[in-house]
């Protein structure tokens, strides 16, 4: 069988680790990575006054537009995240990759595929406000920090999550409302075999 790439993008409380998990045990995916694990790696490594942007949320604001900092803080992983996808493919490996901290593009799918893989890259958003507001305030493990925090910056989230759809959709990667699509594993599952 050829290595399957797999990338989930989105924004806090959409559903990626979920739907990452759910897809990992139905396909058998057996390497997983999270950008959120690649960034407290890099955070041991890199000091918060070298690197800003690495030791900040992804939607937390450093004095520009949310997506101008969410930019930030997605180049402040592309090092690491780069290295994992670069690994899997000398390995002709797995890997599902999921978090917010990867911008939509052709460029990977494309490389995968050229070293003889199949690729998808899939966006998941919540198009109701009250519904993504839900979803984040049920959340049981918010990485230390209060709902609050989440709750508070939920305008950069969605800005960021307008973001994520429209890149998503410019590349052609699926672009999928969970809380809209009755079954977003077997779409996704069916795009990748």
């Amino acid at each position: 069988m050829a290595p399957r790439l797999l990338i989930i993008s989105g924004t806090s409380g959409v559903g990626k680790s979920t739907t990452s998990t759910s897809l990992a045990s139905s396909l058998g995916f057996t390497k997983i990575a999270s950008t959120d694990t690649i960034r407290e790696v890099l955070r041991t490594q890199i000091s918060s006054t070298a690197s800003p942007a690495l030791h900040r949320s992804s939607f937390e604001s450093a004095g520009g537009s949310a997506s101008e900092d969410w930019k930030e803080t997605v180049q402040a992983l592309s090092g690491g995240v780069e290295a994992v996808i670069d690994r899997a493919i000398s390995k002709g490996a797995d890997l599902l990759l999921e978090g917010v901290h990867y911008i939509p593009n052709k460029e990977v799918i494309d490389l995968w595929r050229e070293a003889g893989g199949a690729a998808i890259g899939v966006v998941l958003y919540v198009s109701s406000e009250e519904r993504h507001r839900g979803m984040i305030a049920n959340r049981e493990k918010h990485n230390g920090k209060k709902v609050d925090h989440y709750l508070g910056n939920l305008d950069r989230i969605r800005k960021i999550q307008e973001e994520l759809v429209l890149s998503g959709s410019e590349f052609g990667w699926l672009v999928i409302d969970p809380t809209k699509e009755t079954d977003s594993i077997g779409l996704i599952s069916s795009s990748l075999c």
